[in-house]
């Protein structure tokens, strides 16, 4: 067989090939080890520094745990050592009613709060308060009632900023003593239900009403359809007897203080002035006055409604957008 330098080379070359093929893959093998090893030392360090802050807390907790104990055995009152008698604070801003600002069911349970405390001396209402459901401001009227009843020495004030009309005064009648600005606007002692009848426009353009009830009276403030004399004078009768209610309630709490204003009880709202001398209000002043002066000797105690942190933190965050746009706008001007 005869040889030459060529068929030398031609053997050669694929013999360099497959070990710098073989180089390579090796190479990358190297590669993917080192790399796993990166990921798994730095898992086990984060476990290790995991297991530091999970020991570091355990030993707070037994701290804490232990320093519990220690004043429990030691039979001391914390309360009675740190915490002076106080004045409970209660603010209620907003529209009166369900899902409200002031929701009867979410402030029932601070006055039964404030009163299971006996540090509590006293009781103070930052009012602020268009009024709302007569429901909701009946229930809070007939709490404070029953609790001034119960405690007669611990005094209810309710301070106005800038208005407790309707709901706001029938709540605010409650209180032992109430007290304005000579601005503040109050009573607005009334009810009132609002619509319209659109029955004859609806006629004019040829559209007819199609309304399906069971029980002749079930739609009777349909603004579609025309209201029979009957229901006219029924659904007055529960206007008269709601605002009686109201009548009679502020009457309870205020006693032989009011006038005999004629314009009292037709749902006319009064200055903090003219409340002064019809009866509706005791004395000029505001919330952080009262604090200063006639609960001064007291710990101001604040009682708020229960809220969940997402609550919080969309409420905050609607003020500040809010803040945000209004600060927009008046740069575009």
């Amino acid at each position: 067989m005869a040889w030459n330098e060529e068929d030398d080379k031609k053997n050669v070359e694929p013999e360099v090939k497959d070990r710098e093929v073989a180089s390579a893959s090796k190479d990358t093998s190297d590669g993917v080890v080192e790399a796993l090893k990166e990921v798994l030392g730095a898992q086990v360090v984060e476990r290790r520094r995991t297991r530091r802050w999970k020991i570091f807390f355990r030993f707070i907790y037994l701290i804490i745990f232990i320093g519990v104990l220690s004043a429990a055995f030691m039979n001391v009152d914390m309360d009675e050592v740190t915490v002076n008698d106080s004045v409970a604070v209660i603010r209620m801003q907003g529209t009166i009613g369900a899902q409200s600002e002031v929701d009867a069911n979410d402030y029932v349970p601070l006055f039964d709060d404030i009163y299971a405390d006996s540090r509590n001396k006293a009781v103070l209402i930052e009012m602020n308060s268009p009024g709302g459901s007569p429901v909701h401001a009946g229930i809070l009227h007939d709490v404070i009632m029953q609790y001034r009843q119960q405690f007669p020495s611990i005094p209810v004030v309710v301070a106005v900023e800038d208005m407790a009309a309707s709901g706001g005064y029938y709540i605010a009648s409650a209180a032992d003593k109430i007290v304005v600005d000579k601005a503040s606007l109050v009573g607005s002692i009334g009810v009132i239900s609002g619509g319209f009848e659109a029955s004859e426009l609806i006629e004019k353009l040829g559209v007819k009403r199609r309304l399906f009830t069971a029980g002749e009276n079930k739609g009777f403030l349909d603004p579609f359809s025309p209201m029979s004399e009957q229901a006219r004078e029924s659904w007055q009768a529960v206007l008269d007897e709601t605002h009686q209610q109201f009548i009679n309630a502020v009457k309870e709490g205020r006693g032989d203080r009011l006038t005999n204003d004629p314009q009292m009880f037709s749902g006319m709202v009064f200055t903090g002035a003219q409340a002064l001398e019809n009866g509706l209000a005791d004395e000029l002043g505001y919330a952080q006055k009262l604090l200063n002066t006639e609960f001064s000797g007291l710990t101001p105690a604040y009682y708020t409604p229960y809220q969940e942190p997402w609550e919080k933190v969309a409420k905050q965050l609607g003020v500040e957008l809010s803040a945000g746009v209004k600060s927009w706008l008046y740069e575009l001007r």
